[in-house]
This record gives structure tokens, C-alpha cells and sequence, in this order.
């Protein structure tokens, strides 16, 4: 079939909130969540955690950040940490590993930081023991520093993630809708991120409201 004179909605960007009242605690993230309301009385100033893409991890760490005052650094700015600021944030940490400089970087930017009382949150996929870390003595810091996992997601933080999507979006979506789709859908925040887009602009396409049926089309 032709797609002559069919309008199509432009890709408009939409901001997805960080703010610590939009962050969904179920018991897949609680642990995670309750470290870092535990700052600072973090062992050994440091705290890792790790789950899945989209799991959550960068929102908890904005809020760490925002309570904290901490510098997001990024793995090739290691060498900076407790120069500019006490506390720091780095997003993919493991990726340092078999990388001989990088590794040398962060385990003297665990020494800066202890000598100025500072705080790192590192993020990653994996659990530190999993990284490859072949530097000894960063090796041992890192174990000794506690490590939380952010799990699969439950029915409850999937609902609240739909919702929370769907709101970023400024899209108003009935309960009956959220309950249809998640017995339907891969259970990963990346999924769920891709159906509310394509639920997004599969209803502006067709000058629709994102319902049960629209949601089962696209679903098909």
C-alpha cells in the first residue's frame, strides 16, 4: 500500500526525569536504594552497583548526585577524581579492565579520595568479581567495597516503569492499558522503552489514543 500523502509524526524529544521522587522502589532495586540513602557511611568510601541496561542505575546515581554534590566522570577523566571535586560517579566502570592505565588511575583516585574523605559510585553490568581487574591492589579495593545488584524487574517496577515512560512522554494512559501490556512484553527496561515509543508514535501516525487495541496491534 502507498504511504503518498500519509503524515507522519517528526521524532520530538522528550526529557526523561531523573528526580529522586520519580524513581520506582520495588523490591528488584530496594537494596540498591537504601545504600544510597546510607551516604556517607559507605566502607571503604565506595560503593558499586550493577543490573542490567535501563535497569536504573544511572537514575539512582542522579540522585546520588544531587544529594551529594558529586562530578559524573567519565573513564578517561579517571585521573581527575579529588582534584576538581570530593565525590564522584563512574558510569561503566568495569569497562577499565585489562586496560593497565585506567586501572592505575582509579586505584590511585581510591587513594585521593580517602585522603579527602570524598565518595566514588561506580555502575556496571556486571559484579565487580566479573570485571577482570588485573591489577592486584585495585582488585582487592574493589572487593572489599560493597557491590549491589538491581535484579530483574517485577511485575510492580514494570507498571511503575511503563508509567513513569509513558509520563516523560506527557502521555496519559489508562491502568487497563499498563495491565495488558505486561504479561506481553520481553521483561527489560529496554523493551519497555522501545514499545512506549513505538505505542508514541504509532498513535500520533494514526490520530489515536494508546489503547488496549492500538497496544495489541503493535504488540502483533
Amino acid at each position: 500500500m502507498s504511504s503518498i500523502g500519509r503524515q507522519y509524526p517528526l521524532p520530538l524529544p522528550h526529557s526523561e526525569s531523573l528526580a529522586a521522587e520519580d524513581f520506582m522502589i520495588t523490591d528488584s532495586n530496594r537494596e540498591a536504594a537504601a545504600w544510597i540513602d546510607r551516604w556517607p557511611e559507605w566502607p571503604s568510601r565506595c560503593l558499586i552497583i550493577y543490573g542490567p541496561s535501563g535497569s536504573g542505575k544511572t537514575h539512582l546515581a542522579e540522585v546520588w548526585k544531587q544529594h551529594s554534590g558529586a562530578k559524573s566522570v567519565t573513564l578517561d577523566q579517571i585521573s581527575s577524581i579529588a582534584n576538581e571535586t570530593a565525590n564522584a560517579i563512574i558510569d561503566n566502570a568495569d569497562k577499565i579492565a585489562k586496560n593497565k592505565i585506567a586501572e592505575e588511575q582509579l586505584f590511585h583516585a581510591f587513594n585521593r579520595l580517602r585522603e579527602k574523605q570524598g565518595s566514588m559510585l561506580l555502575t556496571s553490568t556486571d559484579a565487580p568479581a566479573r570485571w577482570g581487574i588485573e591489577l592486584p591492589d585495585l582488585r582487592s579495593r574493589l572487593v572489599a567495597a560493597p557491590a549491589i545488584a538491581i535484579h530483574a524487574p517485577d511485575d510492580t517496577l514494570l507498571a511503575a516503569m511503563l508509567i513513569k515512560q509513558f509520563r516523560d512522554r506527557q502521555l496519559n494512559v489508562e491502568s487497563g492499558v499498563i495491565e495488558f501490556i505486561i504479561p506481553r512484553i520481553e521483561r527489560s527496561p529496554a523493551a519497555i522503552r522501545q514499545l512506549v515509543e513505538t505505542l508514541d508514535k504509532t498513535s500520533l501516525a494514526n490520530n489515536r489514543g494508546i489503547t488496549i487495541s492500538l497496544a495489541r496491534s503493535v504488540l502483533a
